[in-house]
């Protein structure tokens, strides 16, 4: 009897939690329609397109799901078990021609699923008959995610499956040449939307927040997770789906370290600690670092290096504007930093590219209105440095912020995350 009940009651659950009202940031039909379209416009009449939901995780109870950004991006799908195509043509289903056809199980035919007037959907058997039937008209076949390289460890060999995909189906498709899609979805994911941008940032707000509670309860004495904890508590509680990245929470030493990621040691007084952190909301990925004195004081010599790595990201940031390179970006950078005396303590590029992957996807080098990239110098004087004085070696600075490029110039997201010295130490002071 305990077993039926249990039975019943999961049962009743999932019932009523099928009828919740539940947040799907990132999932606006209107979006998802105008990706759709430029896709296509992007694509000949001789062409197709074919694109999958990532796999089901191994253990989903340990592990969450996440779905291939690309494949969510086109679709606002965030469960395994999806295919599409996409065929400028079109391919006559029922009454009409549909241009985007999306497969999937019969158990999964009844999900909620952003579909126009030139959209199907259709059940996941029929995907290789229909693309068979497509293959037959067209001379280009581009297709996502890239098969995975396979590590041959007992011969000492790396299998390209890409190859042998390459291999079977034009041998089996004569006239039809198998292509990457990369690049097509690079450039929809390049130039980020209003509603794209807004996402963006609720995820650096979310993440802002995170990193001023945790400066307010920072104090000698306490571990490197607990910061992390304080951090990620906030912009879960706020409604991340989850981090952008695993957090870096590097003190002392372990701040010299761009991708330090135990975050096990205490933090001592007279220490620095790096936080680089960001949530991810509706897909979106935040990424913000910000360096504080674990006492809530900065030492003379901390001051020095501090605000050398704040002047320089400032005056790279002043030159964010479309037609600029990153490349100009990383020069400037360099030629701030020799200047100041410090250009044998850098350890990484200043910017990057952020979207629906924190390290997103990027065309060539120049800037453009829509773009959201960071900016993060930094300087790191490893312990047995024998050029600087004593006092300012041993740790690392670094400052991080998100930055949209705008037809005039740019507009600074992470603008309310304190980072000038008088503020940070105004704010750690009022410790909880």
């Amino acid at each position: 009897m305990r077993g039926g009940f249990s039975f019943l009651f999961i049962l009743l659950m999932a019932c009523s939690l099928y009828g919740q009202d539940c947040e799907r940031p990132g999932s606006i039909p209107g979006v998802i329609f105008t990706r759709r379209t430029a896709l296509l416009h992007m694509m000949d009449s001789t062409s197709a397109l074919v694109i999958k939901a990532e796999d089901a995780v191994y253990d989903a109870d340990i592990e969450p799901y996440r779905q291939s950004p690309d494949f969510f991006n086109l679709t606002g799908i965030d469960e395994p078990g999806y295919k599409m195509i996409v065929t400028p043509v079109g391919y006559k289903s029922g009454s009409g021609i549909k241009h985007i056809l999306i497969f999937t199980y019969p158990d999964q035919m009844s999900e909620t699923i952003p579909l126009s007037s030139s959209d199907t959907l259709l059940d996941e058997k029929l995907f290789l008959p229909v693309l068979a039937e497509i293959s037959g008209h067209i001379k280009t076949l581009y297709y996502y995610p890239l098969p995975k390289l396979s590590n041959d460890w007992l011969n000492g060999k790396t299998v390209i499956s890409e190859r042998e995909t390459k291999k079977v189906f034009e041998l089996a498709h004569p006239g039809v040449k198998l292509k990457s899609a990369s690049k097509l979805f690079t450039a929809i994911r390049l130039i980020k939307t209003p509603q794209e941008t807004e996402l963006i940032k609720k995820a650096i707000a979310m993440t802002g927040d995170g990193i001023v509670s945790a400066m307010k309860h920072c104090k000698p004495g306490m571990h490197e997770y607990e910061l992390q904890a304080i951090i990620e508590y906030e912009a879960k509680r706020q409604g991340a789906q989850s981090m952008a990245f695993a957090s870096i929470i590097g003190s002392g030493t372990n701040s010299l370290s761009p991708h330090y990621e135990k975050n096990t040691c205490v933090m001592n007084k007279g220490d620095l600690v790096v936080m680089d952190v960001g949530a991810r909301y509706g897909e979106f990925c935040a990424d913000i670092t910000r360096t504080i004195p674990v006492s809530g004081q900065f030492t003379p010599d901390q001051e020095i290096i501090y605000q050398a790595v704040l002047d320089i990201q400032k005056a790279v940031i002043d030159m964010i504007r479309p037609g600029i390179t990153l490349s100009d970006l990383d020069r400037k950078t360099t030629q701030l930093t020799r200047k100041a005396g410090y250009v044998n303590y850098i350890l990484h590029s200043v910017t990057h590219t952020v979207g629906l992957e924190v390290h997103d996807v990027a065309t060539g080098d120049t800037l453009r209105p829509g773009m959201i990239i960071t900016v993060e110098p930094g300087i790191y004087i490893p312990v047995n440095d024998t050029v600087q004085p004593l006092k300012r070696r041993g740790f690392g600075v670094r400052i991080e912020d998100d930055v949209l490029v705008t037809a005039d110039g740019h507009e600074l997201l992470s603008q309310a995350i304190p980072k000038e010295i008088a503020d940070i130490g105004k704010l750690m002071r009022r410790k909880k």
